[in-house]
């Protein structure tokens, strides 16, 4: 979307699974946030997601205020594992949009690529409801960020995380150069 400003997903939930060392689950967490841009959610959106408009305008927090909820969440030492790389630039741009920096990201762990990698052996991606059909794993609902979490540290049960993280980590900042080198050339 370009109108009012160009933003390619503006965030209206975060879910997340806290892991420790030895990737058990010690926490979880599920912000709903109140769009600025577009408060009138698509209608395939709220399809995806079960989230109408006014839950979100009367239970969801601000984008800042949501961030900031995360982040002491996070704790000191942590590091982003998503599935898939596309939920990070979607990140970076709404923190740049409200202001917050982006210098001081954590490493990036592709879990979809480690997947694909280490069990599939295939150098293709993968959807998460098909990487839990193939462990034969039943995971709660997909498209709600905190059951999209889960399932992602269900699949993480099931691979060597250990040996294949630093082999497969993405550093942010090489992604948060990028983006700011695109924000520089528009």
């Amino acid at each position: 979307l370009t109108e009012p400003v160009c933003l390619p997903g503006e965030i209206i939930e975060i879910g997340a699974v806290k892991l420790d060392d030895t990737f058990r689950k010690t926490d979880e967490l599920r912000l709903l946030i109140r769009p600025q841009f577009y408060p009138k959610l698509h209608h395939r959106i709220v399809s995806l997601t079960g989230l109408r408009d006014k839950e979100l305008a009367e239970k969801g927090l601000t984008f800042p205020h949501a961030y900031e909820k995360f982040m002491e969440f996070c704790g000191e030492e942590y590091s982003f594992m998503t599935w898939s790389r596309s939920d990070l630039p979607i990140l970076i741009d709404n923190m740049l949009l409200h202001g917050i920096d982006v210098s001081n990201l954590p490493d990036i762990y592709d879990l979809q690529r480690i997947f694909c990698n280490e069990i599939m052996r295939i150098p293709r991606k993968m959807a998460l409801d098909d990487a839990l059909k193939v462990l034969n794993e039943k995971g709660d609902v997909a498209h709600d960020a905190l059951n999209d979490a889960r399932n992602t540290v269900q699949i993480c049960g099931r691979m060597d995380l250990d040996g294949c993280m630093d082999e497969y980590g993405l550093r942010a900042a090489n992604i948060v150069a990028a983006v700011r080198r695109a924000i520089q050339r528009k």
